[in-house]
């Protein structure tokens, strides 16, 4: 999860980065992220630490560097199929039920 989620997204910034430090322009980043970033859910250690680190990366990011601002977006439930595994599977009924409440 954090190959893909955390560390790909650091990689491909740092290479995104670099063409725009050399044009000394301004950079707008827009994060999307989750309440899950802020907020523990049982059953979701991976994701909202994931999310987590992903938000304080860009945060960290935009202060070191004052040409860069972020924008963390968490635009709320979205149904997709994250949503449909986690209501059949997750072992968590508080978990399953927040999660259909989103249904």
């Amino acid at each position: 999860y954090y190959d893909l989620n955390v560390f790909k997204v650091i990689s491909l910034n740092t290479q995104f980065l670099k063409i725009f430090e050399e044009l000394e322009d301004r950079v707008i980043i827009v994060n999307i992220t989750s309440l899950c970033a802020i907020k523990p859910m049982g059953g979701m250690a991976y994701y909202c630490s994931g999310k987590a680190a992903r938000e304080m990366y860009f945060r960290v990011l935009s202060e070191e560097k004052k040409n860069i601002r972020v924008l963390n977006y968490a635009p709320g439930p979205v149904e997709t199929s994250m949503i449909d595994f986690i209501i059949k599977e997750a072992v968590n009924e508080n978990l399953k039920d927040v999660f259909m409440s989103f249904k």
